[in-house]
This record gives structure tokens, C-alpha cells and sequence, in this order.
């Protein structure tokens, strides 16, 4: 697993605050973070970060568009020497090829990729599987960094528009209009991954800060990050991945798109889980049973609306899977106290 830095998430909780008057601190703790004892040093894994973000989202969802607000704001300088690397590169290629090679460095919650097809390039974010509450906000998040990004590099080429076009992978929103007018080009709403398509001609357009040396160096310092953040973590892979599957409210991902979460091949996801001493599978099933002992304490809701929420297409499948874990049904489990 790669940890990450915490600097993203510091600006975010930072920028909710000037912006929103919302105060991060309550939901910073919950999760195990003091905001006065982070510093530039400090790490996070992507899911625990993904947990503090849903957490900070309940005081946002009063703005759809609050991604958007926040990350247009985030400054380069944040990255680090990920993007003095980048800016140090020879030409766009470069930089982007780099880019896609250590992008655990960068901040997004979704795999770069990058694909040329004739007289046109694009840049590609194939977005992780979040909670179906968090899916337009983190996407916002990572558009919205990406072209901040791009952006740059734009404004060193001396361009006035580098991408030609963004495919952003949710329904069109009633805001589209707001989209078109901060990235100033075709905005196209339900595509299956984000994408920023631009001039395949730019690629050979040479970086003004090109600079073999401090290439050099900057990777160096790249390589030595990615090794110390690819250190397991001191506290259990398996209490991560139950926190995860936590905040989904109807469905779970797979094992292969949490692993994705978790920066990981399927392979090495499931092998430190046995080194555990558990599974993918046992896990989810004990985060269901918890889930679905709570729903059935505290709502009134139908054995077939608890079964939907838990991902069960099939009341008699969720009933089967309740009697396993508890030797009783959900409906001899309701009348228990009664």
C-alpha cells in the first residue's frame, strides 16, 4: 500500500473553513486527526483519507459545487517535488509519461492514464470506486486539480487554451454552465472516465523550465518518497478496509476496485489480508452484519429495503447470509427484546 501526503486534505479542511465558516476540526478528530499537529511530513492512506472526506462532505452538501470551489484554489506548490519534477521535463510528453509513473504522489482518487489517437492527445482519469454520495465530489476534486495542473503547464507553454475538451463521468448537472465557463472549453457530462482531450502536437512543445539536473535530482527525491510512503502502515490492513467499506450505504465495491482504494494489486491486497489472518469476503460480510443489526434496531425499514441497502438483490439472500452470522432470521432478530 503507498500512503499519500496529507497536504491535500490540511488545504481542504483549511479552505472549508475560509470559505464555508465550517469548522473541520470536529470531523478531523473523529477520524484520529488533531488539525494543529499536522505538518508537511505527515501521511495518510487513500481510504483513510476518503473517510475524513466523507465526513467533511455532510456540512457541504448544501453545495453541489463545492469540489469545484475548493480545488480550483489548490496551488502547485503543494505537490511538492512531484511537480518541480514535472516542470523540470524537457517537453509535455515528459512531463505527462512522469507524471503517470509516480502518480501516488499526486492527490487524485483516480489511475492516470494516457492515450494519442491521430491528431489528438488526452489525459485520463478512471475514477476509484466511493460511497454513490461522494461519487461527484471527488470527481469534482480530481477535474478540478487536473486542470489546475494543466492550467500551469498552459500558462508556461504561453498558450491560451490547451485542452480542447473535458469529459466528466456523472449525468449533466443543472450547474453544467459552470463547468463551461471555469474550464473556458466543451464540457461533456456522462462519459465512463474523466478526460482532458488537447492538440497531440503539444506533446513535442518544449518546457521553458526544462532542466536535466534538476530532473534528476527531483526524481531522486521522488523515488526515495514513493519508498518510505510504500512502508506498511503500524496498524492493521483489514481495520482500513472495514472503515472503508463503512461508508457505503447501498452496495460495495469489489475486491479489485478496493484494492485500487488502497493502492495495491488484487494479488498484494489479498495476500496481507491472509497474513492477517482474514479476507476480502469475511470482512464485508462482518461490516454487513453489523450494518444490518443497526438497521434493524434503529429503523423500521422492510427485511427488502435492508437487503437492497446491504447489496443483496434478493430478500432470501440477505436472509440466509443473517441466519449464517447470527443463527437466527432478521425477523427473529427484531423480535428478540420485544
Amino acid at each position: 500500500m503507498t500512503l499519500r501526503s496529507i497536504l491535500a486534505l490540511s488545504f481542504t479542511a483549511e479552505q472549508i473553513h475560509k470559505k464555508y465558516g465550517i469548522d473541520p476540526a470536529p470531523a478531523l478528530a473523529r477520524n484520529g486527526i488533531n488539525p494543529d499537529q499536522i505538518d508537511a511530513s505527515a501521511v495518510i492512506s487513500q481510504a483513510d483519507e476518503l473517510a475524513v472526506l466523507s465526513d467533511l462532505y455532510v456540512d457541504l452538501r448544501h453545495d453541489p459545487l463545492a469540489a469545484m470551489k475548493l480545488s480550483s484554489t489548490f496551488g502547485i506548490a503543494a505537490y511538492g517535488a512531484f511537480a518541480m519534477m514535472l516542470m523540470s521535463c524537457s517537453t509535455v510528453k515528459e512531463g505527462i509519461e512522469l507524471g503517470i509513473k509516480y502518480q501516488e504522489l499526486s492527490y487524485l482518487f483516480s489511475r492516470l492514464d494516457f492515450e494519442v489517437s491521430g491528431d489528438q492527445a488526452a489525459l485520463v482519469l478512471h475514477p476509484y470506486h466511493v460511497p454513490e454520495e461522494l461519487h461527484r465530489f471527488i470527481i469534482d476534486r480530481d477535474v478540478a486539480g487536473t486542470f489546475q495542473f494543466l492550467s500551469m503547464m498552459q500558462t508556461m507553454l504561453g498558450h491560451q487554451k490547451m485542452q480542447k475538451l473535458i469529459s466528466v463521468p456523472y449525468p449533466e448537472p443543472f450547474e453544467a454552465d459552470f463547468y463551461r465557463d471555469t474550464f473556458a472549453c466543451p464540457v461533456e457530462f456522462g462519459t465512463d472516465v474523466a478526460r482532458f482531450v488537447f492538440d497531440a502536437a503539444l506533446l513535442d512543445q518544449p518546457l521553458p523550465n526544462a532542466n536535466p539536473t534538476a530532473l534528476s535530482l527531483y526524481q531522486q527525491q521522488c523515488d526515495e518518497l514513493l519508498k518510505q510512503r510504500r512502508q506498511p502502515e503500524t496498524n492493521n490492513l483489514s481495520d482500513r478496509v472495514k472503515k472503508y467499506l463503512g461508508m457505503f450505504r447501498e452496495g460495495y465495491p469489489s475486491i479489485n476496485e478496493c484494492a485500487d482504494t488502497f493502492s495495491t494489486s488484487e494479488r498484494s491486497f489479498r495476500r496481507q489480508l491472509k497474513e492477517e489472518g482474514t479476507t476480502f469476503q469475511q470482512l464485508l460480510e462482518s461490516v454487513r452484519s453489523e450494518k444490518a443489526c443497526r438497521l434493524l434496531d434503529t429503523t423500521e425499514d422492510s427485511i427488502e429495503v435492508i437487503a437492497g441497502k446491504l447489496g443483496y438483490t434478493e430478500a432470501a439472500a440477505f436472509i440466509r447470509a443473517f441466519k449464517k452470522w447470527h443463527s437466527m432470521t432478521p425477523a427473529q432478530y427484531r423480535k428478540r427484546e420485544s
